[in-house]
């Protein structure tokens, strides 16, 4: 059942909830860039996150999608993957300049973006730079 204000709705199974993964990750590798911090993928911990486990995920998913004639599992992936970043987010600063890990945080932030950039142009979703 389509509800419409459901559709636009920044939380949950939404276009805009997408879109606005995307845009924090962007507003993040900002703010990272003016405190001069370069993302690196130089791992200080062996411990893998569920974001990284998803990332990797990304070409099957699409390949999957292809073969199957269903975007819907794109969706459901990107939407699982908004979801991981976003408690990834809330666990503790990205940007901090006077933690080491801030680096390869801003390595997974970047890494996020694009998967959410390509993924939403894939299923025709605008990505917008600012919100």
């Amino acid at each position: 059942i389509f509800d419409f204000d459901k559709s636009l709705s920044f939380e949950g199974d939404s276009g805009p909830y997408l879109q606005y993964t995307y845009v924090r990750c962007q507003s993040l590798l900002k703010k990272g860039k003016e405190a001069g911090i370069t993302p690196s993928t130089e791992k200080k911990s062996e411990e893998v996150s569920k974001v990284e486990k998803l990332l990797y995920r990304f070409p099957e998913i699409i390949e999957s999608a292809l073969h199957d004639y269903a975007p819907q599992h794109i969706v459901h992936y990107l939407t699982e993957l908004a979801g991981a970043f976003n408690t990834f987010y809330g666990q503790g600063l990205i940007v901090d300049p006077d933690n080491s890990e801030s680096l390869y945080k801003l390595a997974i932030t970047e890494a996020v973006g694009v998967v959410m950039k390509n993924g939403l142009t894939v299923l025709g979703i605008k990505v917008p730079e600012k919100m």
